[in-house]
């Protein structure tokens, strides 16, 4: 039987043609999250080890075409405040938790818990911040025997909401005009030229 190779973009594992990661909070809690905190073996490497709070998610691996991303990461402090900011590396944005926490349940016991934060854009030269459409869902271990591994390892998908309808249908009718101006811009300027009058040599049939 042939091995189909592995395809890397972006330095995560692209999969085939039609394929999807697409794990239930229960599979990604006990079959990924948990061997991963003691450190046995995965069913499969198709979610990388990569710091989801060091820069910008425009900066994470992977294909950007796909809807959600999957990411291990070592749980970072929040910031001791009122709003529970959780500052990036790079020092331009943070992410901010925007519900409370859930618990994963399964067959009646709590198995992790679940928590959705969003990105805020900073910038240098000004102090106000900027809500993106950049989320990402946390994912921890509880109700385990073990406290060991309680805090390190998390797994974070990672997904980008869509606009408002709309904002989408504003664009779409900005978009529109503009490449109408630009078609009515453009015909007029690449036409042919106007024809010249014609002279008293072209009247006359002949040069005097």
């Amino acid at each position: 039987m042939e091995v189909e190779k592995r395809i890397m973009v972006n330095g995560s594992m692209k999969l085939p043609v039609g394929y999807r990661f697409h794990p239930t909070e229960q599979e990604l809690i006990l079959h990924y999250l948990l061997p991963k905190a003691f450190s046995s073996p995965l069913p499969s490497s198709i979610i990388p080890v990569f710091d989801v709070f060091f820069s910008h998610p425009l900066t994470f691996p992977g294909d950007q075409e796909e809807r959600q991303r999957y990411f291990f990461s070592k749980k970072r402090q929040e910031v001791s405040s009122n709003d529970h900011r959780i500052k990036i590396s790079s020092g331009n944005g943070y992410w901010k938790p925007i519900r409370k926490e859930r618990g994963v349940i399964v067959c009646g016991r709590t198995v992790g818990i679940r928590r959705t934060l969003v990105f805020y854009g900073t910038n240098n030269t000004s102090s106000s911040s900027n809500k993106t459409r950049w989320c990402m869902t946390e994912y921890c271990l509880a109700g385990f025997s073990s406290t060991k591994v309680f805090g390190e390892w998390a797994v974070y998908k990672v997904y980008k909401r869509k606009e408002p309808k709309g904002r989408r249908q504003r664009k779409s009718r900005v978009r529109d005009a503009e490449e109408k101006e630009f078609t009515i811009g453009s015909n007029h300027e690449i036409g042919p030229p106007p024809a010249s009058p014609p002279t008293s040599a072209d009247e006359s049939g002949s040069i005097i």
